[in-house]
């Protein structure tokens, strides 16, 4: 009854299926959108495009009716950002994107044959190591393009594409990863870079794919929340939350 207790104490009245919601749906996105990256290395690019790009989709699909399928630490702070969810769903989230994609990442780890180790699937592209700007540049484009279109299809009331949403919401990940995956081996997430990090336990480079996906993210839901959106209030909060902003 206290773990029970504490864990509502932690929650308050963010309902539990909510958490495990994003928990499960990112640790799935880890584990099949890191094995799509592996596979790519022997099969191109469309393996690791298409791949993540389809599976994101498919379980935004699934998590969306529960818990708004943010399956993002980057579109859960645009969510906060933009008053749409308040801080403590904003925490709880974030720990449970972040447990999950380990989760994921270490679970592929464990799975995949040794050949495929020696080609980890960390984000990680040719300008990497070398060109740091240039990461952070392409990262910032694509996550811009990601959430831009999180904020388009889902938050947007008098969108066209509402039943579509997870769809484009993953073919925006396609393209991203069509645009900088040789470069930067496309991430687009941050819990998606840190869970395959902490599954090698090499953290080379990945400060630069934090910085530069929270801030292309956060900018994106700013940017169309403030140019075509009404101005959210603790009355009206937008699909993702109550209204007292838990």
């Amino acid at each position: 009854a206290s773990v029970m207790e504490s864990v509502s104490g932690v929650l308050g009245k963010i309902p539990v299926d909510h958490v495990l919601a994003e928990f499960i749906g990112v640790a799935l996105f880890a584990f099949f959108g890191g094995a799509c990256d592996a596979n790519s290395v022997g099969s191109g690019l469309a393996t690791a495009a298409l791949g993540n790009g389809l599976c994101l989709a498919v379980l935004i699909y699934v998590t969306a009716g529960i818990s708004g399928g943010h399956l993002n630490p980057v579109v859960t702070t645009a969510m906060f950002m933009t008053k749409r969810i308040g801080k403590r769903r904003l925490f709880v989230y974030l720990a449970a994107q972040v447990l999950g994609a380990i989760t994921g990442a270490v679970f592929l780890r464990l799975t995949l044959p040794p050949p495929f180790l020696d080609t980890p699937f960390v984000t990680r592209g040719s300008l990497t190591a070398a060109h740091p700007v240039q990461v952070l540049l392409l990262e910032f484009i694509c996550t811009f393009v990601l959430v831009y279109t999180v904020f388009a299809t889902v938050c947007d009331e008098t969108g066209k594409a509402k039943n579509a949403a997870p769809l484009l919401i993953g073919l925006s990940v396609t393209v991203g990863i069509f645009a900088e995956g040789p470069f930067t081996g496309g991430s687009m997430n941050p819990a998606r870079s840190f869970g395959a990090a902490m599954a090698f336990l090499n953290f080379d480079h990945l400060l630069i794919y934090i910085l530069a996906t929270f801030l292309g993210g956060v900018l994106a839901g700013m940017c169309y929340d403030n140019l075509f959106l009404e101005p959210q209030t603790e009355e009206d909060p937008g699909r993702y939350d109550e209204p007292d902003q838990a």
